[in-house]
């Protein structure tokens, strides 16, 4: 049964997350590269970039395994997905940049995660035997379940608009359901992560999801963005696609030690995203309440 879950359901459903991240984007979404070239250059070097380096941070800081700092940097290697366009959506930030900075970072990381995790393997080698990455083998299996339904689903709105425009908030409500289901499913079988929550994995996670966040915010804001694009930086950087990690460790390097980290930052995550939602939420209040009182103190 744990096969069928990891072997064929956990990548089917990536897939149609994939999928319905890409009936939500357009060619014209990607001109906001040109269009907005600091937004989404940002949004990228943060992604990339600054998140591995985050990692390897808190790698060096804190004192992991080594499995569970290797599952630390592989989920830094993953795309923001359905929940960050979520979090955007509900913190009022700019939705279609989230979507367009998912969909650019999918369409990557069939090529970047294998790349640099078999760089920090070559660094930081697993004592487990005869372990390696399949790289070509890695990146065929990553663009199989990222790039190729993010492509497909990109020709279906291209092809059929209003189909797309009408099923895809559907689809993409049932992958993340049916992605959520598998998550628990799989705690269900590792019902001893939950006693390793409050541990120094998951300290790791909330350093590394907080900083993410508040890194990306403070960043986009020294850099005179909007403050929707900011909210959406922040999210997007904080909030990574933990079924592509789980998805690497089980079903191509097929390794349930692995999978610690990633399934418990699925969890954990959503702790500071929320708490950055909620203190956005307060500080719109208040702003709206002293514009209110000088709107008063005028008349």
């Amino acid at each position: 049964m744990q096969q069928l879950v990891t072997q064929v359901l956990l990548p089917l459903i990536l897939a149609l997350v994939m999928l319905g991240i890409g009936m939500a984007l357009q060619p014209a979404d990607f001109k906001r590269v040109l269009l907005k070239p600091k937004a989404c250059i940002l949004g990228l070097f943060l992604q990339l970039l600054f998140l591995p380096c985050l990692a390897l941070v808190l790698i060096g800081l804190l004192p992991l395994s080594p499995l569970a700092a290797a599952g630390l940097f592989l989920v830094s290697l993953c795309p923001g997905g359905a929940t960050s366009n979520l979090f955007s959506l509900i913190a009022r930030g700019d939705a279609a940049l989230s979507v367009t900075l998912t969909g650019v970072t999918s369409l990557l990381t069939p090529l970047t995660l294998p790349l640099l995790f078999l760089a920090y393997l070559q660094i930081n080698p697993l004592d487990t035997g005869h372990f390696q990455l399949p790289l070509w083998p890695a990146i065929q299996q990553l663009a199989l379940v990222t790039l190729v339904p993010v492509v497909l689903g990109m020709l279906i709105r291209l092809r059929f608009p209003t189909w797309a425009i009408r099923f895809q908030p559907g689809l993409r409500r049932l992958s993340t359901l049916a992605m959520l289901l598998i998550v628990i499913s799989l705690l269900a079988t590792h019902l001893h992560l939950l006693e390793r929550i409050l541990s120094v994995e998951g300290l790791a996670i909330l350093l590394l999801s907080t900083t993410a966040i508040l890194s990306g915010y403070l960043m986009a804001r020294k850099l005179g963005l909007k403050e929707r694009e900011q909210r959406t930086l922040g999210l997007e950087v904080g909030v990574q696609n933990a079924g592509t990690a789980i998805m690497v460790a089980l079903t191509i390097l097929q390794m349930p030690a692995l999978v610690l980290v990633p399934l418990m930052y699925g969890i954990l995550m959503n702790l500071p995203a929320f708490g950055f939602v909620a203190w956005l939420y307060r500080k719109d209040q208040l702003e709206t309440t002293d514009l209110d009182g000088e709107v008063n103190e005028g008349v």
